[in-house]
């Protein structure tokens, strides 16, 4: 497995002309010049005098491994045409030293991908550029805590760590200047659709393609591979993808012990039909450790609690079948443009105009959202007056106490500019992808997970494809299901919906009911403040097969008590 692990310390208000000094500990980074510590195994690639990529890079062109850019770039360029160029020539999952020889100076270019998060994290005498916030002292903020659990499906700026903030993917930052704003340089306007629409099968053979090529390139890298299946649409995608590049894996699913959680047969068919194992796991409440963060080591307590249990079934199964890392499918509702509104008939209507490719999109948004026609009218009247929602991040303040507020944290990406607002289904697009932030696998951290779906060339394809298009047929993620649809069960090709985990998680919350509420009412979140603990003692009586929506929330606020605690200890 790589992983990529690494700290580089900068002195405050210190600029830097030149690479770091490498250093052998963590222990040795404080210096009056800039240095760099990196992990045994991680990768690295010379720029030359132009400065180092630590991560995984693949050429563009090739999509083969790269061991050396040196030769790639011009001496003379500034930092800006650097990076533009690294983003053009490369993708993967990477951070670039950039140094100006003629200026003297130097920035950080974080790739795309979001697959390795760089956090920024001031000290008094330094700020310190790291994969690990660990590794540079980090305690909790209490403040941005209130902040997550407000929104906590927003990926913010900062943090939940003191004076500890994420650099955009896709963006720049000088070395040496405190708070520096980062520069966007990769936009994703950039990949937009531009001309007419692409004939459907055309998209569908180009995706295929792209996807085999990804998944291929990763497989050269990462190893031994398993696959978390589901028998759903974007699991099914990547092991379709992975055979096509004709790469060994086999599949792992995860059921609850009744039917609602149970897709052991559609993986079993996904994982028959390439003829590859299927390792079968189950869910039990009595594994559940209610003091257990399955956020550990994570800047937030972004996973949901549950999950521990779902990592330890899957690396148990991992072992069994001797893979090195599991695969998931995470993303994939969002990459493939999962729109449930009428804003791909808009956009078919702005690009078009009336035709009877318009009513074709109007009739297949009607069954994807099993609305009637009146109905998905009167939406699309709505939206092209209105245009699409201002804000998919209400506050949430069940069970916080009154005088939480937000920190002011600005989201990671700050994608919902002018000019993406003015394409409607495009706009709701970049808020899908922005939705699955929080929950990516990258290369870095422990666990034994990765989510490929985040690449770069897939996530500039699918933003080149009209919305439209991946609603053909009144299926969403259509494009998707053509891509492999010779090469998978018609069954699976043709599924719009499969089950999750909602009756162990309930279950698991009654088996642990009083050490939860002895847990949360006592706990560090309670004693900063952030909680009413009259509601939340209430909330806790709750009946488990009544409301699971306040079950939800609860373990929400428990994962983000147990990871307060794992970073106090």
């Amino acid at each position: 497995m790589i992983r990529v692990r690494f700290v580089l310390a900068v002195p405050r208000d210190r600029r830097v002309a030149e690479l770091p000094v490498m250093v052998s500990s963590p222990s040795h980074l404080l210096a009056d010049s800039a240095t760099l510590w990196v992990e045994p195994g991680t990768p690295c690639c010379s720029l030359g005098d132009n400065g180092l990529m630590l991560g995984v890079r693949f050429n563009k062109t090739n999509a083969r491994p790269v061991a050396r850019a040196a030769e790639l770039i011009d001496p003379e360029a500034t930092l800006g045409e650097m990076a533009r160029h690294l983003l053009a020539e490369y993708w993967g999952a990477f951070v670039a030293i950039l140094i100006e020889p003629q200026s003297r100076t130097s920035s950080l270019l974080v790739d795309p991908s979001g697959l390795l998060p760089l956090y920024r994290c001031d000290r008094s005498d330094h700020t310190f550029y790291t994969t690990d916030p660990a590794l540079a002292g980090a305690v909790p903020s209490y403040r941005d805590i209130a902040s997550h659990l407000l929104r906590p499906e927003l990926r913010h700026r900062r943090t939940c760590l003191a004076d500890c903030d994420e650099l955009p993917p896709g963006s720049m930052v000088r070395l040496g200047i405190p708070r520096d704003r980062p520069l966007q340089i990769w936009l994703p306007e950039v990949h937009f659709p531009t001309a007419s629409a692409p004939r459907f099968e055309d998209a569908a053979a180009e995706l295929r393609g792209l996807a085999t090529t990804v998944m291929g390139s990763w497989s050269g890298l990462l190893g031994r591979l398993g696959v978390a299946a589901s028998g759903g649409v974007d699991s099914s995608f990547v092991c379709a993808a992975l055979s096509s590049a004709e790469t060994a894996f086999d599949c792992i699913t995860v059921a609850t012990s009744d039917r609602s959680g149970d897709e052991r047969q559609s993986a079993a068919a996904v994982a028959r039909q390439f003829g590859v194992k299927c390792v079968e796991r189950e869910f039990d409440p009595v594994h559940f450790n209610p003091c257990e963060p399955a956020s550990r080591g994570l800047p937030r307590p972004a996973r949901r609690a549950f999950l521990s249990v779902f990592d330890r079934l899957l690396d148990d199964a991992r072992e069994e079948l001797g893979a090195v890392i599991v695969l998931d499918g995470n993303n994939g509702d969002n990459l493939f443009c999962y729109l449930h509104s009428a804003a791909p008939i808009v956009d078919r209507l702005r690009a078009e105009g009336w035709s009877s490719g318009v009513i074709e999109t109007l009739f297949d948004m009607c069954r994807i959202t099993d609305c009637s026609l009146p109905t998905m009218v009167a939406a699309t009247g709505r939206r092209l007056v209105r245009g699409g929602a201002r804000d998919r991040w209400p506050s949430d303040r069940r069970l916080l106490a009154d005088d939480v507020s937000h920190a002011g944290s600005a989201p990671l990406t700050p994608w919902l500019d002018e000019e993406s607002g003015k394409r409607s289904g495009k706009r709701d697009h970049l808020l899908l992808l922005m939705h699955a932030q929080n929950h990516l696998h990258g290369v870095t951290g422990s666990l034994r997970r990765f989510s490929p779906l985040a690449s770069q060339p897939l996530v500039e394809f699918c933003l080149g494809v009209p919305t439209w298009l991946w609603a053909s047929g009144g299926m969403n993620r259509a494009l998707a299901r053509a891509a492999f649809a010779s090469r998978l069960p018609a069954p699976i090709i043709a599924r719009t919906s499969k089950a999750g985990p909602d009756s162990f998680i309930r279950l698991a919350f009654a088996h642990n009911r009083s050490r939860i509420r002895e847990r949360l009412l006592d706990g560090l979140l309670a004693s900063n403040g952030l909680l009413d603990r009259t509601e939340l003692n209430r909330a806790l009586d709750v009946d488990e097969f009544r409301d699971g929506l306040i079950i939800d929330r609860i373990l929400d606020i428990l994962e983000a008590e147990n990871w307060a605690r794992s970073w106090t200890r």
